[in-house]
């Protein structure tokens, strides 16, 4: 009899225990996101909450992210994605699924992205407006860094945003892939359309990038804008060249 209370006792405490993770407060997400996430306004649960705002700091700057609704699936911790969020801040939106790997990586399913360009100024002197958005079946993250990058990226009706009005330039198609060997990412850029035509290659490693592109048509052979993107750029019979590397 004494054997039987001592089961029923630590199976009612292991119920207990349960029902506290279950019931979870979303606030005690706070605890466990990573350091350079902030979030406020939480409701709901850990496992299916709101954050009524969310901004993540890159390089000590702000980057909002906005409203952020999540689900975890712990069912799928094992053979899938079990995290699944959305981000809407404005017309800025971002949909994933999300989990660990067996080699301690994060991956990315099914992300969805739309930004609107002049998100670029936070890291690259770049003063370019329009659209960008980007779908991605997988992505690969490790130390706060993306390392292996399976989809495609759309810059939709591009203008270079000069004191004297915008500059159209055009719309243009990433497409990315990772190398089998895993060390790196490559992304072949193409042009839709576009007064400005941009084809070359953008490389990506876990510690270096390099940019290789060059850039024909009105647009780069007007003496204003060539002057506006000197610092980036050489120039060429038919316009200009970018040939830009360094560490990450």
């Amino acid at each position: 009899m004494h054997l039987l209370a001592r089961r029923y006792r630590g199976v009612s405490i292991a119920l207990f225990l349960l029902l506290l993770i279950y019931q979870a407060p979303a606030r005690t997400l706070v605890w466990l996101a990573p350091e350079n996430l902030t979030v406020s306004g939480l409701t709901g649960t850990i496992w299916a909450g709101e954050a009524a705002r969310a901004w993540v700091t890159i390089d000590g700057k702000p980057l909002m992210l906005g409203r952020l609704d999540w689900q975890i699936r712990p069912w799928r911790l094992f053979w899938g994605a079990p995290v699944v969020f959305s981000a809407t801040w404005g017309e800025q939106k971002l949909k994933t699924r999300a989990g660990p790997t067996a080699t301690g990586k994060w991956m990315l399913r099914d992300t969805q992205v739309s930004v609107d360009a002049q998100i670029f100024r936070l890291f690259f002197p770049l003063y370019l407006g329009g659209r960008a958005a980007g779908n991605f079946a997988r992505l690969e993250v490790a130390d706060s860094r993306v390392v292996s990058v399976w989809g495609s990226a759309l810059l939709s009706d591009a203008v270079w945003t000069a004191r004297g009005g915008n500059l159209p330039l055009g719309t243009y198609h990433i497409s990315l892939d990772a190398d089998k060997a895993g060390l790196g990412v490559t992304g072949e850029v193409t042009t839709f359309e576009g007064a400005l035509v941009l084809e070359g290659t953008v490389m990506l490693s876990p510690d270096s990038y390099q940019v290789a592109l060059s850039a024909t048509g009105p647009v780069a052979r007007d003496e204003s804008f060539r002057r506006a993107v000197t610092m980036l750029a050489s120039p060429t019979a038919d316009g200009f060249e970018v040939l830009l590397q360094g560490q990450l």
